[in-house]
């Protein structure tokens, strides 16, 4: 078996870590190529075909390991701990928050930031006290300068009783979209505006045991909601959120052992686009994958 990896890709990784003064890590960052590529090739045959993948290494993949959002310009990636922004390429860093979570709800015992949506100029972040999940949050944080606002609001850890992993804001209603992590039958509502949880909205589908299991982020467009999940296959769902009507619209049928992560979608000159975060079972590199959306 051959494992190719592109000149442009090593070229580009050797001319970072020159610049950074860290050629040292070349032998590392060099390993790590490989495995991804054979990782990539193993897994060829039965992946959907990618408009567009992206591949992030090292401090790149670490910085970028739970959710991603855009403001239609610029990205958003949310790492366990931190918050970084970005160009349309999702490396070149334009302001970067490390240690994000502040330290009132570190008290809490909240250590986990996981899916994040942008609205109006803030991020929404789906916060918790990860393995305890007595204390979910959701922490809003100003997207220029990634600094907290000051805004949070606290969920109802009875009805998220394994933390929560997402969240997702409609951008025609501000109303925010969470689901209970293991296979979600309805998607539970929240008014930011008042503070309170609305009705939640059944999921309907054929079959009568349709669930979505493990989400990992989501993002809204057109009154529809698209999930990311690290089930079996890592799956993107598609929900109307008119109706309820809820699908498995691809599986990312990664390399065992990687994680699917969150999403977002953007309008490009390819049409209405999904960009898809997963890591990899080495968990020094990330991708990001582009599909394109279904919008009948």
């Amino acid at each position: 078996m051959v494992i190719y990896v592109s000149k442009a890709a090593f070229l580009e990784v050797f001319m970072t870590l020159a610049h950074r003064g860290r050629l040292a890590l070349l032998p590392l960052t060099a390993l790590v190529l490989v495995l991804s590529a054979f990782f990539e090739l193993a897994t060829a045959g039965r992946r959907p075909a990618e408009l567009r993948k992206t591949i992030l290494i090292n401090t790149q993949a670490w910085e970028a390991s739970q959710g991603v959002t855009t403001d239609g310009t610029d990205f958003y990636f949310s790492s366990k701990f931190g918050l970084i922004k970005t160009e349309g390429d999702f490396k070149t860093v334009l302001i970067r928050c490390a240690d994000a979570i502040p330290p009132e709800f570190k008290a809490l015992g909240v250590s986990h930031i996981g899916g994040i949506s942008y609205y109006k100029g803030k991020l929404y972040c789906a916060a918790e006290d990860s393995k305890v999940f007595e204390h979910p949050f959701v922490l809003v944080f100003d997207a220029e300068t990634l600094s907290y606002t000051g805004e949070s609001y606290e969920m109802d850890a009875e009805r998220h009783t394994k933390g929560l992993p997402w969240v997702a804001v409609d951008p025609d209603s501000g109303v925010l979209y969470c689901a209970a992590r293991d296979y979600a039958t309805e998607l539970m509502r929240y008014d930011l505006k008042n503070k309170r949880y609305l009705d939640s909205l059944p999921l309907v589908n054929d079959d009568p045991d349709f669930s979505l299991h493990k989400i990992q982020g989501g993002e809204i467009c057109g009154g529809v909601l698209y999930t990311a999940a690290n089930d079996d296959g890592q799956s993107i769902g598609r929900v109307d959120l008119a109706t309820g009507r809820a699908e498995i619209y691809l599986k990312r049928s990664l390399f065992p052992g990687s994680e699917g992560e969150g999403m977002t979608v953007s309008r490009t000159d390819q049409g209405l686009v999904l960009h898809c975060l997963d890591m990899s079972p080495i968990f020094l590199s990330a991708y990001v994958r582009t599909y394109p959306a279904k919008t009948d």
